[in-house]
């Protein structure tokens, strides 16, 4: 199983190569994790994250490209994960890191538990838990069932959100809370907040996630029609029915 995680990064070099590298070191089989990086080509930070880059093991790839939103940006590495036959797709980001031992064969084990692949998984953040999907996990079905991993629709907010809304309404949704992703949150005081703060959520005065919200709010009917056909493929899991669509 090749496990792909994916992280929209802008300027934070450091942060990102603590996450990657904490992503690698902790794995009990390196080589069927890769790790995809998306970096503005305007970015002031860009030569440290290419040099941090060389540090990290072969199967990680730095992708640069135009400033774009990071719902768009998300779907590009999702894309080559998938033409590198990646089977799982992870949502990364730069102010995180994973903490457990061997978390790439507890999620396998996790996996098996849904012969049809249809899911949306997520560890346990430290942050929201169980009452969100902060960063999900989708597989090669779900992505090619639907032809994206993030809609590209929002400024910056609500992509995890999409993709669990969907889950819920099938009943997909699967916590694994032995396995944990650190977010280093600013609103936690684990980080302080920095440019790349103030760019997605508080300039200007939150309207970026005001936006989002009503995005989020009249394409309900969009994660409807994306539930039909996820549920479509899915199997009968033993001991549970396959939901009606919410």
């Amino acid at each position: 199983m090749r496990i792909a995680i994916l992280t929209p990064s802008r300027g934070r070099p450091e942060k990102l190569s603590s996450f990657v590298k904490s992503v690698h070191s902790l794995a009990n089989e390196t080589s069927r994790v890769l790790t995809y990086t998306y970096v503005d080509n305007d970015d002031l930070k860009i030569n440290s994250y290419k040099k941090e880059a060389i540090l990290f093991p072969d199967n990680n790839h730095l992708v640069i490209g135009p400033p774009q939103s990071v719902s768009i940006s998300w779907n590009v590495i999702a894309k080559k994960a998938i033409e590198d036959k990646a089977d799982i797709l992870i949502m990364g980001n730069d102010d995180m890191v994973y903490r457990t031992v061997g978390w790439d064969d507890l999620l396998e084990l996790e996996v098996l538990k849904f012969p049809d692949r249809i899911f949306c998984m997520w560890f346990e953040d430290l942050n929201k838990g169980p009452n969100h999907c902060a960063f999900p996990i989708v597989s090669k079905e779900w992505y090619e069932t639907l032809g994206y991993f993030t809609p590209g629709h929002f400024h910056f907010a609500f992509n995890d959100t999409w993709i669990f809304d969907i889950a819920s309404k099938i009943k997909r949704e699967h916590f694994i809370p032995y396995i944990i992703n650190e977010h280093l949150h600013y609103t936690l005081a684990k980080m302080e907040a920095d440019e790349t703060t103030y760019r997605a959520r508080l300039k200007p005065e939150g309207q970026t996630l005001i936006l989002d919200r009503k995005i989020f709010i009249d394409t309900a009917y969009m994660r409807k029609e994306a539930a039909a056909k996820l549920l479509a493929k899915m199997s009968p899991l033993k001991g549970l029915k396959n939901s009606q669509i919410g």
